[in-house]
């Protein structure tokens, strides 16, 4: 059945409005951009030239006037919220960036402005259609490593920037910036309810006021740990992902994963405690493990995307993969982080935007 294209409109055209979302839609005949708002002048220039759209200074100009159904909100992370609650107030399907709020609280405002609207919200939480994720999920759930109880995630390198990602005012940080995309991911993994967190946040040796080294530990209600480190000052690679299971081990660089695991029944019979001294005080005590090794491409079949969920949603009455409710605790925690660490001192007026 043929649909008619969804009208869009998109608040921002920065790194996310332009080279994410401009770029995925603007040769899908599903979609037409109608409208964009940005401040900068060349930026709203260009996207006349090249998207033959109209163009809006601030994004409340645009709400006023555009016919689009859907609004993608990618500005200053600490405006999300409140856009999407403005453009569903105004009648609009809403597609908010990452982070998607700044606080629980902000969350819990836009569910209601949604649910008041009777309009869709979705949280672009794209990293769930990955393929590394996707492959992840799959080898956990096969039960080759056993009983998965730590889930280790690294993001490291050693660099420096100054751009507004580098300033509280506009919610810039490591936190917002990178994190929700793994803590989303880690959660699916962890499987079961938080019950502890530990969280250490460090500005270190660059500009700016908020942090480029986060570190996040989560314990999960099943025992199972998830560990994550995103750092701008490790000069040291390590692997992406870790997993540990209780029969092997995981190494994953996001293409491909290295496996060395065993099968429980290949494990020596009758291993039990020896009691008394050890003979000739030696440690030939070790059980031999029958390793196996094998090496698993990220191969995981992606079928669509977030942006064909929101077209099959708003068009054909499919599912919505993910709501914001699936992802309302990713910003539970990192609010949860800031007020725990301490780095913030409580929590920044950047992060509690009333105004």
């Amino acid at each position: 059945m043929e649909h008619s294209p969804l009208r869009v409109a998109i608040v921002g055209q920065g790194r996310s409005g332009y080279d994410i979302h401009v770029a995925r839609l603007r040769n899908d005949p599903r979609f037409k951009i109608v409208a964009v708002a940005d401040f900068d002048k060349t930026r709203r220039e260009q996207s006349a030239r090249e998207l033959g759209c109209k163009t809006y200074r601030t994004h409340a100009e645009m709400l006023r006037r555009t016919d689009a159904e859907l609004v993608i909100v990618s500005s200053y992370s600490f405006s999300h919220a409140p856009i999407a609650c403005q453009a569903l107030e105004a009648g609009k399907h809403v597609l908010v960036e990452k982070p998607i709020a700044m606080n629980a609280r902000w969350v819990d405002k836009m569910i209601r402005a949604r649910d008041q609207s009777g309009k869709r919200l979705f949280p672009f939480h794209n990293y769930r259609y990955t393929k590394e994720y996707l492959h992840l999920k799959g080898m956990i759930a096969s039960g080759i490593l056993g009983d998965v109880f730590e889930i280790r995630m690294r993001a490291l390198g050693f660099s420096r920037r100054n751009d507004w990602q580098t300033t509280r005012l506009y919610g810039g940080g490591v936190l917002n910036n990178t994190c929700p995309h793994f803590l989303d991911l880690l959660l699916q993994m962890l499987q079961s309810p938080v019950v502890e967190v530990f969280t250490d946040l460090k500005l270190v040796q660059n500009v700016g006021d908020v942090e480029n080294h986060v570190r996040v530990v989560m314990k999960g209600r099943n025992g199972r740990i998830a560990d994550m480190l995103v750092s701008s000052v490790d000069a040291f690679p390590e692997p992406k992902w870790t997993i540990l299971g209780s029969n092997g081990t995981l190494i994953c660089d996001g293409k491909t994963s290295e496996l060395r695991y065993f099968e429980p029944g290949d494990l020596q019979k009758g291993y039990g405690v020896r009691r008394g001294p050890s003979p000739n005080r030696s440690y030939d005590f070790a059980d031999s493990i029958p390793w196996k090794q094998k090496t698993v491409a990220a191969e995981s079949d992606v079928p669509h995307d977030l942006h064909d969920n929101v077209f099959a949603v708003l068009r054909e009455n499919a599912a919505q993969d993910i709501t914001v409710e699936d992802v309302r605790d990713v910003v539970a925690i990192t609010e949860r982080a800031r007020r725990k660490d301490g780095f913030y001192g409580g929590v920044s007026r950047a992060y509690n935007p009333e105004r």
